[in-house]
């Protein structure tokens, strides 16, 4: 990695940085503060777009209320569309799988500046011993698994072997002090940076495969040439997501994260270190270690979820090179290489064109069709006459009127009863399904409707997966069974 700075690479990321442009807007403070509170300190992933736009009409309400209102004179609807559609945005707008409503991210610059902004102003702690093992043990690891030598590597072994005895014996002979308050304090604070930091990297892994996938597209629409050429160079970059080395470390980290083994075992020991005096301590000032693994598994589903998406339209996107559609391939393809060439006319190669005269002008004729043939004749209306004696029905007869004052109350904290028996039966994880299945429905739709607005609101941990649908059946009555079929609801013990 090349770390130097020289005058003119910091011009040209002076002039295109997003990060260095969000510190230098008018409205800094609105937009660190705003972003910090929506994404950051919630560690959400994504927001519905009216709903980040209720949050931003509330914090512009805060704001107003004590420097007034001609500080922001706009909408909250206006500043998020600014921020949205100005060329190099802070938030990406995009719609969800199988969603109607939009959703907003932040882009991996953006975060990285509010980490900045939490970093230098200071940490409570600033610890130098653990991360100076932790680069030893990461010097070692690495000298390991590249040397050939395998005396070198046995006798390494061998000496970490007699380390772990060492400690062993210590321990039998009641001799083994541990971590002093300071040592575990230090490290504490270390892992809490850390999951914070992974966590951060997850919106730049999502934005690497979606460049990844821009690139190979334009790639292709550029190339040109014969059609078995043109498949050649397609059909060698059909996983170019899958293998690149993010690709891989993503694999590998989300086949990880998965393991049941795993999960146990982080859950375990991560319950064991909060109980501590100094684990409750940190979690008073920072709750991020207390949902850890759920915080992990939402972030990972969510890059999951984007990497496949991005495959598999790639993959379709190779599958259109049709007998079929040939025609409409070489249309598409040529309106493609015309939008780079007028987009990046320095990296084909080719002149700028004007998309505007080449793209809108259609040649031909156009008919004017006159509708008047297709119109109605003329028709007077009728006077109405209006009834002054209306008919009474019979006021003797009498109305049941209790199915209309019937109303079933919901029990929200037995059905969070049920969840988190079915998550002590499972061993801290279990699907809407699976609640259902062992405590039916009473109360059929609003019951249902009730589980599901736990699992949004997050009053028990819960991980919604679009990607896949869940089939959930009940009976109101003895011959009736009703269907629905919804995302898949996975509830989550936090510890």
């Amino acid at each position: 990695m090349n770390t130097a700075l020289n005058y003119d690479q910091l011009e040209q990321f002076k002039e295109h940085s997003l990060a260095l442009r969000l510190l230098r807007s008018q409205h800094f403070a609105l937009l660190a503060s705003f972003f910090h509170h929506a994404f950051i300190a919630t560690n959400r992933r994504s927001i519905p777009y009216l709903e980040l736009v209720s949050m931003l009409e509330q914090h512009l309400f805060n704001i107003t209320d004590s420097y007034g209102e001609e500080r922001y004179p706009k909408s909250a609807r206006a500043y998020i569309d600014d921020w949205i559609n100005a060329k190099g945005g802070y938030l990406r707008k995009y719609l969800p799988q199988q969603a109607d409503e939009p959703e907003c991210d932040l882009l991996p610059e953006v975060e990285k500046v509010l980490r900045w902004l939490e970093e230098i102003q200071g940490r409570q702690f600033v610890g130098t011993e653990s991360r100076l093992k932790m680069l030893l043990d990461l010097i070692g690891e690495l000298v390991q698994g590249t040397s050939e030598d395998s005396a070198a590597k046995l006798h390494t072994l061998q000496a970490r072997k007699a380390e772990i005895e060492q400690e062993i014996i210590a321990v039998e002979l009641g001799q083994d002090s541990g971590f002093s308050d300071t040592q575990v304090r230090e490290r504490l604070f270390l892992l809490a940076n850390m999951s914070r930091q992974l966590l951060g990297d997850f919106r730049q892994v999502e934005a690497n495969f979606r460049s990844l996938d821009k690139d190979t597209r334009k790639t292709i629409s550029l190339r040109g040439g014969h059609k078995g050429e043109v498949l050649d160079h397609i059909f060698s970059h059909q996983d170019v997501i899958d293998d690149s080395d993010e690709g891989q470390s993503f694999s590998a980290f989300f086949e990880l994260l998965m393991t049941p083994q795993l999960r146990d075992s982080m859950r375990h020991n991560l319950q064991q270190l909060l109980d501590q005096e100094q684990g409750k301590a940190l979690v008073q000032q920072d709750a991020l270690l207390s949902h850890l693994y759920s915080y992990l598994l939402e972030a990972g589903a969510k890059v999951h979820g984007t990497r496949q998406q991005i495959t598999d339209q790639l993959r379709r996107y190779i599958q259109e090179q049709s007998q079929d559609n040939r025609r409409i391939i070489e249309l598409i393809n040529q309106f493609e290489a015309l939008a780079h060439q007028r987009l990046s006319p320095q990296e084909s190669g080719q002149p700028t064109i004007d998309l505007k005269a080449e793209l809108t002008t259609l040649a031909g004729t156009q008919a004017v069709i006159n509708p008047i043939f297709s119109r109605q004749l003329y028709q007077d209306k009728g006077s109405e006459h209006l009834n002054s004696q209306p008919e009474l029905g019979d006021a003797t007869a009498q109305v049941d009127l209790t199915p209309l004052l019937a109303i079933s109350h919901i029990d929200e904290l037995q059905l969070q009863k049920n969840i988190s028996q079915c998550l002590l039966d499972n061993g801290g994880q279990t699907t809407l399904e699976q609640v259902i299945t062992r405590y039916p429905l009473r109360y059929g739709l609003d019951e249902l409707l009730t589980y599901i607005k736990l699992a949004c609101e997050q009053i028990l941990p819960a991980h919604i997966d679009e990607q896949q649908q869940q089939t959930i059946r009940w009976q109101p009555d003895l011959e009736l069974t009703r269907t629905i079929q919804i995302p898949t609801i996975t509830f989550i013990r936090s510890r």
